[in-house]
């Protein structure tokens, strides 16, 4: 699914949330549904808290925080064990890049060793945070099976975190092991 239009968010991350949390409440089901990054907008906080002012600038963002919002009120009002985490870019070596903003620490590795050559269309000194996918996989399983005492009372949404970098550091790496590459950067700003 692209998230290009204003219809595909909405009837997967609004609509389908409502119709999923619905199910697990009529049949007092766990819900777990993962959050980005993307939930958070140019007036957060550079390393955001897990409670923190959101205000995102895209449709896709908008519907995550309405996700997280109305997992919560069902947790509060119906008691449902909703859960969700913030995810920042995951990676593989095993996934082939999708067209995400973090692909490119992806795209760069196969695009290096086909072509000598990348263009990245973010700017050299854009750092962004990312996780390994095993590693993501394995703090979602720790997540789930923690008991609902350990988490801090009403708070069902929380930010994971692994590491950042950026392009220019990335490529930096990249050229240790092929030092012809050539980058270019044409950023959407």
């Amino acid at each position: 699914v692209t998230f290009n239009t204003l219809v595909s968010p909405l009837q997967v991350n609004v609509q389908g949330f409502h119709n999923i949390a619905e199910l697990c409440r009529s049949h007092d089901l766990r819900l777990f549904c993962p959050s980005t990054i993307g939930a958070f907008g140019p007036s957060s906080p550079k390393v955001p808290p897990d409670l923190t002012i959101q205000r995102p600038r895209t449709i896709y963002g908008v519907s995550k925080v309405h996700m997280e919002l109305l997992g919560e009120y069902y947790h509060q009002k119906y008691n449902l064990d909703f859960r969700s985490l913030r995810f920042p870019g995951v990676i593989s070596a095993d996934t082939p890049p999708g067209g995400g903003t973090t692909d490119y620490a992806v795209h760069i590795f196969h695009e290096a060793a086909k072509h000598g050559r990348y263009t990245c269309f973010l700017r050299n000194d854009t750092r962004l945070p990312m996780i390994y996918l095993p590693d993501c996989i394995k703090a979602t399983v720790q997540f789930l099976e923690a008991p609902v005492s350990s988490l801090r009372g009403d708070m069902r949404t929380y930010n994971i975190q692994a590491v950042s970098f950026t392009p220019a550091e990335l490529v930096e790496e990249v050229r240790k092991h092929l030092p012809e590459l050539q980058v270019d950067y044409e950023p959407d700003e």
